[in-house]
């Protein structure tokens, strides 16, 4: 029976939060001379684009052209990636590689993120997309984590079923989505402590402390 294994991209594969909370916040002072803080940034982590900078907006009461900011958001967060070091997340390139020695794996990507921003984060970090089956970003949804709209794109897109798939995900509102989908979820928390992700089927604190045997035994329920 064929397998998936889904990947989130932000605060998974890559240490990203903080460059797009830094690059949202630089957007909003540039077009509405608004100083949000980093920190509100957080409430919106695994959303869409649109999601985040319309839910800023709500918050502090200002009007905003979405396409307007979300691209500012989305040009400031390339310029520093450009100069960002390292940000990859240990672990990632050796579980793709493990798992893809078993033919009954698929691997896909579902990220909130558009798809210039996740092409950029994942040659940043060196991985390879060709190994990827799927390829779901935000730009491909209307709803936004938890909704489980991009998860279930994704299991389509493999032409696997819901409950064949296990996602890795670092935020509650992307468990949430994944749980939604009917799917397996391993939280690693990288962004959020473990108490907010109980809802997993697993919490680690790093993609090392995952195997293919776990994965094997999470979709058998053990």
């Amino acid at each position: 029976m064929p397998l998936g294994l889904i990947f989130d991209v932000d605060g998974v594969l890559a240490d990203t939060e903080a460059i797009s909370a830094q690059a949202c916040t630089d957007a909003f002072r540039t077009l509405y001379d608004v100083e949000i803080p980093l920190e509100e940034h957080r409430a919106f982590i695994g959303a869409t684009p649109q999601h985040h900078v319309e839910g800023l907006a709500r918050r502090y009461g200002i009007r905003i052209n979405t396409e307007k900011a979300v691209n500012a958001h989305l040009e400031n967060f390339l310029a520093r990636m450009k100069d960002a070091g390292d940000i990859s997340y240990p672990g990632a390139q050796e579980l793709i590689q493990s798992v893809l020695q078993y033919d009954e794996w698929k691997l896909g990507f579902a990220t909130g993120s558009g798809r210039r921003r996740s092409e950029a984060t994942i040659a940043k970090v060196g991985i390879d997309p060709s190994r990827f089956s799927a390829w779901v970003t935000g730009d491909d949804v209307r709803f936004a984590k938890p909704d489980p709209e991009i998860y279930l794109r994704a299991a389509s897109r493999l032409d696997i079923f819901p409950r064949q798939c296990v996602v890795i995900e670092d935020s509650v509102a992307g468990l949430a989505a994944a749980k939604a989908a009917s799917m397996h979820c391993i939280a690693v928390t990288n962004t959020f402590p473990g108490e907010a992700l109980r809802a997993a089927d697993r919490i680690i604190d790093s993609l090392e402390q995952v195997s293919v045997t776990m994965l094997h035994d999470i979709v058998a329920g053990s």
